[in-house]
């Protein structure tokens, strides 16, 4: 799948017979779109033999993302990987999240099912070599983005308009020199289509076997005028796409959310229904035990009514998306021509996380309040003190909670290239904007109305089936309205321009000198609205208003000088400097030595520099659950018998704790050295084979320190405890009672905000192989893209030792020590008929808690099978079959503490649509 570095011979040989496979061709080596086109012209007709009609094909000179210099498309040192659009929606995927999954070097982070019950916005995020969103840099017609408004340090992936692009270049190693601070994984640009002329509609429609998750998708796309021949080119395209919800209780593998013998044990205690009273002495005395009716999602193993929180979740929410692009592209005299180009995309996303959990003051004189034969006590044989009054926890068994975003991502950019005396010249000036907003969409209440001054109103029963007046005043206390904003704003212009020098060493090939430079700025701004001063008790967000902004001026230059025909050697070097954090020089170095016509071996070395994004370091403070998991969990101070240490308790160690997050004015920047060295093989026609080993070393890194880690030793991490004033933790259960603000005395939590952590190095090796036969029956292409991890050194705190998460969830999800996608594609000689299957892999890896009898738990390897059909009946209409997951295969348990409700499995690799049924026409109007 890589990109290869054959000689000029054999790698027009390769890349032709590959572009006449490429309707079924999963990645194709580096052939930009002007270069894909021309050759495909010129290309022999299926299952044509020998040489020479490859060997006249000139070799088209292209400029591919990780330089600024023109190439034949075969001979550039960087590590690229190209995916066709065309290609992947043949494979059923319709969103450009989706599309990087294929992508064995690209660990999701974030994907759209983690924006259930967070503050996350929504939105899903590209993560190259598993070292976080923010060191990605991502591309659009290698322009930047605006970052998304709420998770602040990365370009949202779902606001890219998947319907105008052609192909996706993905540059695997560090790119600093060139494109600035945050390329330190790698840079993935999307490339939209170019002088499209003609007229197509596609639609895609997804259904799943079991009921739940389907999706639809639509898209059109116009253009008019050739370049070349009108001297203009008009493209418009659109698309909208609809997901249904996927509920966790609609697959047997997240039904239950609560597997205490796998190691999962979080539910919500207290905190169910029937309700938990708490006296004045602190003991808590459970309603309605054993039989703990009126609600289906309980448990009573911990010897109380608990609410299994985990089953009343979305794995997928609902959501809608429609995006447009407008370019338009005009020749001008001289060889110069200028593009606009406007893109806008609009998501909304609804997700479900079922009920609230009250926790409020019970007045003695409600006729609800509990009587002794009513309760149970939890955790403690004292009768219960009736007459100093108490507190009721539970929740309403009929309240849903709906939560969502509307993310609107929009982009207008103005390009001049041309070529003149020698020059080949662009430059470009661009505006981007992310807005976004946090909303209550269905069961958040404003919580005075039912507890006027905190004490639950005399017609609620927290304890037994509501009146009608006591069920009419519920609901009428839950109130929709947006309670954040959000915008992220980004301009910039930048120019570059390239150059022959003249053949410095008889090499038979020009060195060729390039220069740019790039002024931007951004914005940053966030604010809580009025009606978060109504449900804040609910959300836990504090009222807050920020703001911050930068500007960055660059230069940087390119020197590729030949120094053997068979011999390159490319330098390249940027300086920065920024308004907040002073100036940053970073070097690359590039070498390619074709060894023989079969081999050719490739190496490049560079440094990073990161700055905090302005969203580390204005994110406001906010307090919600620390993890999804209990204080309890890994935790010494908890143990399984015998009292809890302080600030624990025995109730604290068994509910989820309280974190506070957000920014960090004292952040300072990453810096990073990149080493890659690669051999591209050839050893017969029509095969490729790379290998590519890869080291990145990142120091300083801003993350956060792991809950794990915090509550894992109480007396290391002491500092992050901000106890209450019993000397405690709250529960998240009682976070409204209690942390209202969150600067209460009787708060009690721990910090989570970023901070510099330490180091993280990674190290390992990509593999491609790509073979390609014509026979009788047709093409055949099978394709192999591999990434073997061989270590991920992490330092998670200051101090702290250097951990190998190589196949280990800690915190986060793991570096897979092997993952690969594997494709065979067959397309019948006359082009009628197709046919493809893809297997994607990943291995197995340490859970990131033991079982119940506490041993080490490992998750087994996820392996997913693919398959479509493909008939053309006439030249304008193809239309497919096709089949995701085959083998229904279920993902595998993990007891790991996700970034959402949903409990089970990996959210961010497996896919919770088992068996899935998609058709796909495309029809060409003209």
């Amino acid at each position: 799948m890589s990109e290869t570095g054959h000689s000029k011979k054999r790698s027009s040989i390769l890349s032709n017979n590959l572009l006449r496979a490429s309707v079924h061709v999963t990645v194709v080596a580096v052939l930009a779109a002007a270069s894909a086109a021309a050759q495909a012209q010129q290309a022999p007709p299926p299952g044509a033999t020998g040489t020479n009609a490859d060997d006249t094909t000139p070799i088209q000179e292209v400029v591919v993302t990780g330089t600024m210099i023109k190439r034949a498309n075969a001979e550039t040192a960087e590590a690229v990987t190209v995916l066709k659009a065309d290609t992947l929606k043949e494979q059923g995927i319709t969103s450009v999240q989706d599309a990087l999954n294929t992508l064995t070097s690209n660990n999701p982070a974030i994907s759209i099912s983690t924006a259930v019950g967070t503050f996350s916005g929504g939105g899903s995020y590209a993560n190259l070599r598993d070292l976080g969103n923010g060191r990605t840099l991502v591309l659009l017609d290698g322009q930047r983005l605006a970052n998304n408004a709420f998770s602040g340090n990365a370009v949202d992936l779902s606001g890219i308009p998947f319907s105008a692009i052609d192909n996706v270049e993905v540059l695997r190693e560090g790119a600093s020199a060139l494109y600035g601070s945050d390329a330190i994984a790698g840079v993935i640009n999307f490339i939209t289509k170019k002088n499209y002329q003609g007229a197509e509609i596609e639609g895609t429609f997804d259904r799943p076997e079991e009921n739940g998750g389907g999706n639809g998708q639509a898209d059109f796309t116009l253009g008019h005028g050739d370049l070349a021949n009108d001297g203009y080119n008009v493209m418009i395209t659109g698309s909208y796409q609809k997901q249904q919800e996927l509920r966790a209780t609609q697959r047997n593998f997240s039904a239950e959310g609560y597997y205490p013998e796998k190691g999962y044990t979080s539910t919500n205690n207290p905190g169910s229904w029937p309700g938990t009273f708490e006296d004045s002495a602190g003991n808590q005395y459970q309603a309605g035990y054993p039989a703990c009716e009126g609600n289906p999602l309980l448990t009573t193993d911990f010897g109380n009514c608990a609410y299994r929180y985990s089953a009343a979740t979305d794995l997928i929410p609902k959501s809608s998306e429609y995006s447009g692009m407008l370019s338009a592209t005009k020749a001008l005299p001289d060889n110069n021509q200028i593009q606009l180009q406007y893109f806008y995309t609009q998501s909304l996303v609804t997700g479900w996380s079922g009920p609230m959990f009250y926790f409020y003051g019970l007045d003695p004189a409600s006729p609800y309040y509990p009587t002794a034969g009513q309760l149970t006590g939890i955790g403690t044989t004292t009768p219960p003190d009736l007459a100093g009054g108490g507190d009721a926890i539970y929740t309403d068994p009929y309240n849903d909670r709906f939560s969502g975003n509307i993310n609107v991502e929009q982009r207008v950019l103005l390009t001049f290239s041309g070529h003149n005396l020698g020059w080949d010249y662009e430059s470009a000036l661009n505006y981007s904007k992310n807005t976004n907003d946090n909303r209550n969409q269905g069961g958040y209440p404003n919580e005075a109305v039912q507890a006027p001054g905190g004490v639950l109103s005399d017609l609620i029963n927290p304890f037994g089936p509501q009146t009608a007046a006591g069920q009419a005043l519920i609901n009428s206390s839950y109130i929709n309205g947006v309670y954040a904003l959000g915008v992220d704003s980004r301009w910039g212009v930048t120019g570059h321009a390239s150059h022959e020098l003249g053949d410095a060493f008889n090499s038979g090939i020009p060195a060729t000198f390039a220069i740019g430079f790039d002024v931007n700025g951004e914005h940053f701004a966030y604010h809580t609205t009025p009606y978060n001063d109504l449900v804040s008790a609910a959300t836990g967000l504090t009222d807050s208003s920020v703001e911050g902004a930068r500007q960055v001026q660059a230069a940087y230059v390119e020197l590729d000088v030949p120094i053997l025909k068979s011999l390159d050697l490319d330098i390249s070097d940027r300086q920065d400097r920024y308004s907040d954090f002073g100036t940053t020089n970073n070097p690359k170095v590039s070498v390619r030595w074709q060894a023989a016509d079969f081999v050719t071996f490739r190496g490049t070395a560079s440094t990073g520099f990161r700055a905090p994004t302005l969203f580390d370091l204005n994110d406001p403070n906010s307090l919600s659950a620390s993890s999804s998991g209990t204080m309890g969990a890994g935790n010494p101070d908890c143990p399984a018998t015998g009292p809890a240490v302080a600030p624990f308790t025995t109730a604290t160690c068994n509910t989820q704790g309280l974190g506070l997050f957000g920014g960090n004015k004292a952040l300072t920047p990453e810096t990073s050295q990149n080493f890659d060295l690669g051999v591209v093989l050839s050893p017969i026609r029509d095969m490729g084979i790379t290998l590519d080993y890869f080291r990145i070393l990142l120091k300083n890194a801003i993350g956060l320190v792991p809950v794990t880690a915090i509550y894992g030793n109480p007396t290391q991490f002491s500092n992050y405890y901000v106890l209450n004033n019993t000397g405690g933790l709250t529960p998240s259960i009682q976070e409204a009672a209690d942390c209202h603000p969150y600067t209460s005395a009787g708060c009690g939590y721990i910090t989570q905000t970023y901070e510099n952590t330490g180091r993280i190095t990674t190290d390992g090796i990509d593999v491609s192989v790509q073979y390609l036969q014509h026979t009788e029956f047709g093409t055949f292409h099978e394709d192999l893209e591999g990434t073997a991890t061989t270590q991920f050194l992490e330092q998670q705190y200051i101090g702290g030792p250097q951990l190998n998460l190589v196949g280990w969830y800690n915190q986060s999800p793991p570096a897979y020590r092997w993952t690969h996608n594997l494709t065979v594609n067959w397309m019948s000689p006359a082009k009628m008929f197709g046919a493809g299957l893809t297997n994607r892999f990943y291995s197995e890896y340490i859970d990131e808690f033991p079982d119940a009898a506490g041993n080490i738990r490992h998750v087994g390897s996820y392996t997913l099978l693919d398959g479509f059909v493909s008939y053309s009946p006439v030249e304008k209409l193809t239309v497919l079959f096709g089949i995701k997951n085959l083998l229904d295969r279920s993902p595998p348990f993990t007891n790991a503490y996700q970034n959402n409700f949903a409990a089970g499995y990996n959210q961010l690799n497996a896919d919770p649509l088992l068996r899935n049924f998609y058709v796909n026409v495309k029809y060409k109007l003209f």
